[in-house]
């Protein structure tokens, strides 16, 4: 009960950050600047939905599609080591301790790449693609014992999962448009100088109640602005174990306990 209430709380505190105090200030700063010199500026909403609404909603879309594909891509990984060890261990005449030692080494390069996903380590492309070359070797120094077919697959299943390896550093390296991210932002900031004025002219400042709905809309406006941005920056690299959305390497990587009798 009590783990479920602090995931709950993670969830709504995980939005708010040092940006968020930022925007709060300025919001007020503007808002009380445009009502002491009676400023007026009336510009429709609409701007705000083409300047950053569209270009916000575009941005977390691509961020939650390179999630979703690494979620894909780490699955097919998985299930790639699973595949070649279990061929391995199907070829009739092998000892049991080149199978346990094949499958080792598949742990060992599993740990590699979630080091290098995590930025946990010192691990780089470098030394895991290293490990191609002694996977290959390693499954070559017993090709005599191996048929046409059970070769075949070997080779292909290898070369998926270090396909499967270079996606994943692909997603890791590349993130969605910076360009873009960074326009976002600046226009965030810049919100509070567009709406502020219409939201002043659209309330009786005189009556308390109605200046504290006005004081409400303004702050409300650039808190979600930012809160979408923060999440998409969150949910940006799926890799990192910093959000809450990021994948759940502890239930998704193969264990020692997975190797075959």
């Amino acid at each position: 009960m009590n783990q479920t209430k602090n995931i709950k709380m993670r969830v709504i505190f995980s939005a708010i950050n040092f940006r968020m105090v930022l925007i709060f200030v300025e919001t007020l700063v503007v808002y009380f600047f445009y009502d002491r010199f009676n400023f007026s500026l009336q510009i429709d909403f609409t701007i705000l939905s083409i300047a950053i609404v569209f270009p916000l909603v575009f941005s977390i879309t691509s961020a939650y599609q390179k999630r979703q594909e690494s979620i894909g891509e780490f699955n097919s990984f998985r299930n790639k080591v699973i595949e070649l060890s279990n061929i391995v261990r199907a070829v009739n005449g092998l000892e049991k301790k080149f199978y346990k030692a094949l499958f080792s080494d598949l742990l060992g390069l599993q740990k590699k790449v979630l080091e290098h996903l995590t930025d946990n380590g010192d691990s780089d492309m470098t030394s895991i693609r290293q490990y191609r070359k002694e996977i290959f070797y390693t499954l070559e120094s017993h090709k005599e014992q191996y048929n046409e077919r059970e070769k075949d697959s070997i080779i292909r299943v290898k070369n998926e999962l270090f396909e499967c390896v270079e996606k994943l550093n692909t997603l890791k390296v590349h993130a969605t448009p910076i360009s873009l991210r960074m326009y976002c932002l600046i226009f965030i900031y810049l919100s509070p100088l567009v709406y502020n004025s219409h939201i002043l002219a659209s309330f009786d400042k005189s009556n308390f109640l109605e200046l504290g709905v006005s004081l409400f809309f303004s702050v409300i406006i650039g808190f979600i602005f930012m809160a979408l941005y923060n999440i998409q920056e969150y949910i940006e690299d799926p890799f990192d174990q910093q959000g809450l959305d990021d994948l759940k390497f502890d239930e998704m990587t193969v264990g020692e306990n997975e190797v075959l009798d």
